[in-house]
């Protein structure tokens, strides 16, 4: 396995003796250069198929965060007896770090639907439950008990066919998305930052949920009203996106999913 770049101290870009490009976990396996090759004993998970806009993310992410993200997909694969695209543990991390960022601030949303998601999808909810017990565990951060209701939509999502679903190039709807906030605040967006990568992954995560239909409809209204009250403008740029995003998937998008979209839009805003 050789070295392309370093991502951090224990995740390296590399490329297998097929050619293929990889991202290689292991500890220490940072401190190669480029060039080198990494022998396979010290490398204990390789993802392939990995989009660009999550290597920010995986640079950014605390490596805690990152495992225990791993962790959990092996356990729910493993529990549902189903095999997660690479992404998932990606985008899981992510989530689990805005997760832990909501819960330092005292941001809690409500889920109302939680009795409505444990008839549905009793399999899912119970696997959330026990990832809120392994993130405990692994990284000392508790989660509040209504955050399975979250982790569970996460499972639920990535378990979309996408052979069954009309493709999408959601490449090309997360770029006229970039535009339309370019164009809204005039300026220019790094999309090599890692403020972008994580929009760029949440809008990915969006694009899948709503072509599933699987939306939760809470009662944050507090919150989003506070949210929208306090970035009038990052809320008028969010009800734009997703209004190409209704358009693009003939679908309705909720109070809620506008929220996370207003402060993913004023964090990627606010870092130019």
């Amino acid at each position: 396995m050789k070295v392309i770049k370093n991502i951090n101290n224990n995740i390296a870009h590399c490329v297998d003796s097929k050619g293929r490009e990889v991202i290689a976990f292991g500890k220490g396996i940072g401190f190669y250069k480029t060039d080198d090759e990494i022998p396979l004993s010290r490398i204990n998970r390789t993802f392939y198929n990995i989009k660009d806009t999550d290597y920010g993310i995986l640079r950014a992410l605390p490596t805690v965060i990152i495992n225990t993200a791993i962790y959990i997909i092996d356990h729910v694969s493993d529990k549902l007896s189903i095999d997660f695209p690479s992404s998932s543990a990606i985008s899981l991390a992510d989530h689990l770090q805005f997760a832990i960022e909501r819960k330092d601030k005292n941001i809690y949303l409500e889920q109302p639907l939680l009795q409505d998601l444990y008839q549905l999808y009793p399999e899912e909810m119970e696997v959330a439950l026990e990832s809120l017990d392994i993130i405990e565990k692994m990284t000392g951060e508790k989660l509040p008990r209504m955050e399975a209701g979250t982790l569970a939509m996460h499972f639920i999502a990535d378990r979309i066919n996408t052979k069954e679903k009309k493709q999408l190039n959601t490449a090309e709807i997360t770029e006229k998305c970039t535009k339309v906030i370019e164009n809204e605040f005039k300026i220019d967006i790094d999309r090599d930052s890692f403020n972008y990568s994580r929009f760029a992954t949440h809008l990915d995560y969006l694009v899948r949920r709503l072509m599933e239909g699987e939306q939760i409809e809470s009662k944050n209204s507090e919150i989003f009203e506070e949210i929208k009250n306090s970035y009038p403008d990052s809320y008028q740029c969010a009800i734009k996106v997703c209004g190409f995003l209704a358009e693009q998937l003939d679908a309705s998008i909720s109070n809620e999913e506008v929220l996370y979209l207003v402060v993913h839009i004023n964090r990627l805003i606010s870092r130019i």
